[in-house]
């Protein structure tokens, strides 16, 4: 179910008119029962799936809490986090390994064929199995104790606005909120319908948009005109920032309207001026999961430059698969390791000596590399063959004479570009729309921004671009 649809919409009406009523208790069995209603109206059967994977944790997250031992833990956290990865890998790498083998079969010129099953990869697995993997983790390093109520438990994993795309909420968050009396104030209603207003503009009258280009663009017969992935490649990253943010502002508002508080998963991420800082920027959740619970774990920066970068490579290797299963995030991956890699030599021994009257103009030169290198990268989830990879680099190199049609796509740039720009020089955290202070201002400007917007965009619902992972 998408949150810009009318099913979704009206239903919300019906349960918060409801929710806002009924005590702690009943919220979460009412959060229950709406968040299964809400994944199952895209697959019932794969609700029974989700079921499974609640009981599962809930009752190993008990039993971990009971073992006094470390080593005893350790070898039921191990259980625990191979069994979710099992699930999650039957799921979505299966078909991927079936191809690989027969790929690497026809490389040595033996053709082979393997039976490749009919499997259906459940919306938002690969979120709330890292989910479950970080509330394990933490029970074994005994931060946080079990959820003793399956119902509060079955909230946190199946919690309608997250569990589709994100954020991948931490328990040590998330639980006590559950756990404790939560508050429907009119601030609270005010700041989350204008930041879910704010989602939901992002995703109909940027991101779908731009999604058409996009498609229109690379998916046209023949070959691509020269230099038009120096416009596909921006319009490609803007549509996922608007499309992946505008999902997480989906999420934060309704669950600020609830009496939630869920963390920022995007901040300003086109502002970053290196590789790294673009990482603590971009998709926040995923980026500090993989941090804290694998390349920590590995050994983080702690035994020397050389292993660190190893470090650095494996984590964005698994990034790239946890995205999806094909050559091409399986590239994005170890692209974006180098990335990060390049960035760290460069800076040791280089950008360190450099003197500061020069900051300034480093951070510019920062954000063009940075972005432009995030944005080609991108393009590496539509390669499907050597053939495109090669296609896509030589049009990247090459220069050629681009038509003014191809340039509206920068007008829907604008308003992403000009409230990033405001909130950044605001310094604060999170979307921040002041209504406070200035609530008339706010509902007269963003009206005639989404009545603009919706004139000139081709009125189409698509998923939300991390629907797929």
């Amino acid at each position: 179910m998408l949150f810009n649809s009318l099913p979704f919409l009206t239903s919300f009406l019906l349960f918060f008119s409801f929710y806002c009523f009924l005590s702690k208790k009943w919220q979460n069995v009412a959060l229950l029962l709406y968040g299964f209603y809400f994944y199952s109206y895209w697959n019932w059967k794969m609700s029974l799936l989700l079921v499974i994977s609640i009981l599962f944790n809930f009752y190993i997250g008990k039993f971990l809490s009971q073992r006094k031992k470390i080593e005893d833990r350790k070898r039921i956290l191990i259980f625990g986090i191979v069994l979710n990865l099992i699930i999650l890998g039957f799921f979505k790498y299966t078909l991927f390994l079936v191809d690989l083998v027969v790929d690497i079969a026809n490389v040595f010129s033996h053709s082979i064929s393997i039976w490749r099953p009919e499997i259906l990869l459940p919306v938002g697995i690969s979120f709330y199995t890292f989910h479950n993997i970080s509330y394990l983790v933490e029970i074994a390093k005994q931060n946080i104790a079990p959820s003793d109520n399956l119902v509060t438990f079955s909230v946190y994993d199946i919690f309608f606005p997250l569990l589709l795309a994100g954020p991948i909420e931490r328990p040590n968050s998330l639980l006590p909120q559950l756990e404790s009396n939560r508050k429907i104030t009119r601030e609270g209603i005010y700041k989350g319908f204008s930041i879910f207003l704010w989602g939901i503009f992002l995703k109909t009258a940027i991101a779908d948009p731009l999604a058409k280009f996009v498609d229109a663009a690379l998916n046209q017969s023949g070959a691509l005109p020269d230099g038009i992935l120096w416009i596909v490649a921006p319009s490609f990253a803007f549509q996922v920032y608007a499309d992946f943010s505008g999902y997480s502002n989906c999420a934060r508002g309704l669950a600020y309207v609830m009496g939630f508080n869920l963390m920022n998963n995007f901040h300003r991420p086109f502002f970053a001026s290196s590789p790294v800082e673009f990482w603590q920027r971009w998709h926040i959740s995923l980026s500090s999961w993989l941090r804290d619970y694998v390349y920590i774990p590995l050994g983080g920066n702690r035994k020397g430059f050389l292993r660190q970068n190893i470090n650095i490579l494996l984590v964005w290797i698994l990034g790239g698969l946890w995205h999806g299963a094909t050559y091409g995030y399986l590239l994005w991956g170890i692209y974006l390791g180098f990335c990060i890699i390049v960035y760290n030599v460069i800076k040791k021994y280089f950008l360190e000596s450099i003197p500061g009257k020069f900051n300034f103009t480093l951070k510019m030169i920062g954000i063009f590399f940075t972005f432009f290198s995030f944005s080609f990268g991108l393009l590496l989830f539509r390669v499907h063959n050597y053939k495109e990879l090669i296609a896509y680099l030589n049009n990247i190199l090459s220069i050629g004479t681009l038509t003014s049609d191809w340039f509206f796509v920068f007008l829907y740039f604008l308003p992403i570009l000009i409230f990033d720009l405001w909130q950044e020089q605001i310094k604060t955290s999170e979307t921040d729309w002041q209504l406070h202070n200035k609530p008339i201002v706010f509902w007269l400007s963003f009206s005639i921004l989404f009545l603009i917007f919706s004139l000139i965009s081709p009125f189409a619902k698509q998923e939300f671009f991390y629907f797929q992972f």
